[in-house]
């Protein structure tokens, strides 16, 4: 379901930036069989962590976040930005509620 919906996504986007000169085919993303979907719409931290690094070495990462802000994105990695509910996060909290007491970490000695 998330392929389909990314290839479509990334065909519109396509199209929209064709006029520009922006080769959407040298993304890292975008490996034609749609294989990395599951990192960039990911729930999991570690996966986020994976397509941001990914982005971050994609020579077209300022374009696809422009563009994800332009499209409003309700969620996902685009341009190496997380987006959740329409918003760019800085990070993703792990799920469930903070300690209450935060265990505090000594000092090591030699």
């Amino acid at each position: 379901m998330f392929a389909k919906l990314f290839e479509q996504e990334l065909a519109l986007e396509l199209e929209l930036e064709a006029d520009q000169g922006i080769d959407w085919s040298d993304a890292r993303c975008r490996d034609g069989a749609a294989t990395m979907v599951g990192l960039f719409f990911s729930e999991q931290i570690d996966d986020i962590a994976r397509a941001k690094a990914i982005c971050g070495l994609c020579p077209l990462a300022e374009p696809c976040f422009q563009g994800a802000l332009e499209r409003r994105e309700p969620w996902g990695v685009w341009g190496g930005h997380l987006f959740a509910n329409g918003k760019v996060l800085a990070q993703k909290r792990k799920r469930g509620r903070p300690p209450k007491n935060p265990q505090v970490q000594e000092p090591l000695t030699a």
